[in-house]
């Protein structure tokens, strides 16, 4: 043993052990500084007196746009506010999550709960009940009181969802029966609808599964089971609706129209969106159907662009981007992660090009909060966490515009 450690010791001297085994390379993303330039310019100079983000904002200046409501509540700006609590994780600077703290802290004091769960569910519920616990409660408690009237069908099963899952996250904080009974009457209400033969569009009612199942694991007994059964109805029906989207190059509804791959208009449905629910779904179910009309739907934007024209949102490219990453995560195909950095690239280019704030669209020269920034610096985020492999900090969903 002592001579095997002198001839160790003597190729040391001579440099054969001298260097160290080379490491893998690092593949560079240029990804999150654009992404901290957004959120710091949006501390600095995008917040009013009470610590609310502006919802438009000149690019130039960072004013607020004078023709424009430069006020919005967290409801517009709900992954802007998840983005800033991932950046504290990335960063470890309490400033980026005392800023979302502080948005949070005025919405719970402020919010009309008649509108704030119209066009997305939030998300944000465990944090509200985390830093302000009284306030959060009386929140869930208002929405209780109130009842969905819609006589459109495809606004009722979204929304629907919304106040379900609301009110489950609200008991699994509480304890509190009252948000059960309203979750079982609700509940009632949308079953009546389904047993009329009344049938939304397929995005909602996937919208509407989506939300029954997260709520499913956050109830007991009967109520869990029911919002299981309808979410695996719906899947049944859902999966073979759409036609494949490789041979059609799209999904189409059960009315015959095609869902495009990019458009823009608020409640617009694309094919990135539509699947992002896929990869919810995915996700949660395990299931085989699901994962294959995510792959078809990513393979469609693997040659797809918006035409040189035409206008686009940045809310879609956060999709598209996120779409490609769950596809590279199922399959470990190296297309689905390059074509994810296309599209990135794609996006700062003409989204990033004045200022660190992103423009409204394609052809719009302002930045407006209602047209999914946030949403695509989440699929940058994501994106980068991908690229490097990091796993101990958690990007949230990109799902949540549906």
């Amino acid at each position: 043993m002592k001579a095997i450690a002198t001839f160790a010791f003597a190729l040391f001297a001579l440099g054969i052990f001298a260097a160290e085994i080379p490491k893998a390379p690092v593949p560079p993303s240029p990804y999150l500084p654009i992404i901290y330039k957004y959120a710091d310019a949006m501390l600095e100079r995008g917040r009013d007196t009470n610590g609310v983000f502006h919802s438009a904002l000149n690019r130039v200046t960072l004013v607020p746009l004078e023709l424009r409501t430069s006020g919005a509540t967290p409801q517009d700006h709900q992954n802007l506010l998840r983005l800033l609590y991932t950046l504290t994780e990335l960063s470890a600077k309490p400033k980026y999550r005392d800023a979302a703290d502080a948005e949070l802290r005025w919405f719970l004091s402020n919010a009309d709960s008649r509108i704030y769960l119209s066009n997305q569910p939030w998300m944000l519920w465990d944090r509200c009940f985390e830093i302000a616990p009284e306030a959060a409660l009386r929140l869930a408690v208002r929405l209780t009181n109130e009842r969905l009237d819609s006589k459109d069908v495809e606004v009722f099963y979204r929304q629907a969802g919304f106040y379900l899952r609301s009110w489950a996250q609200a008991y699994a904080r509480t304890r509190e029966e009252s948000f059960l009974k309203a979750s079982d009457a609700l509940f009632d209400q949308t079953e009546k609808i389904r047993q009329l033969g009344k049938h939304a569009a397929f995005a909602s009612t996937l919208s509407l599964s989506i939300d029954c199942d997260a709520a499913s694991r956050l109830v007991p007994g009967t109520l869990a089971s029911r919002l299981r059964a309808f979410a695996d109805h719906e899947d049944k029906m859902f999966c073979p609706l759409p036609e494949w989207l490789k041979s059609t190059g799209a999904f189409v509804t059960g009315g015959g129209r095609r869902v495009p791959p990019w458009m823009t208009g608020s409640g617009d449905n694309t094919t990135a969106r539509i699947g992002l629910m896929c990869v919810s779904r995915y996700e949660n179910t395990g299931s085989v159907a699901y994962r294959d009309l995510v792959h078809a739907a990513a393979d469609l934007y693997l040659g797809s662009l918006p035409a040189s024209d035409a206008d686009a949102w940045p809310m879609t490219f956060g999709h598209a981007i996120s779409l490609q990453v769950a596809a590279w995560r199922s399959t470990a195909q190296q297309k689905y992660l390059d074509r994810a950095r296309e599209l990135a690239d794609f996006a700062v280019k003409h989204f990033f090009d004045q200022g660190p704030l992103p423009r409204a669209s394609l052809k719009s020269t302002h930045y407006d909060a209602g047209t999914g920034a946030d949403t695509l610096a989440l699929g940058l985020v994501e994106l980068h966490l991908h690229i490097l492999a990091i796993t101990a900090v958690r990007y949230p969903p990109n799902t949540i515009d549906r």
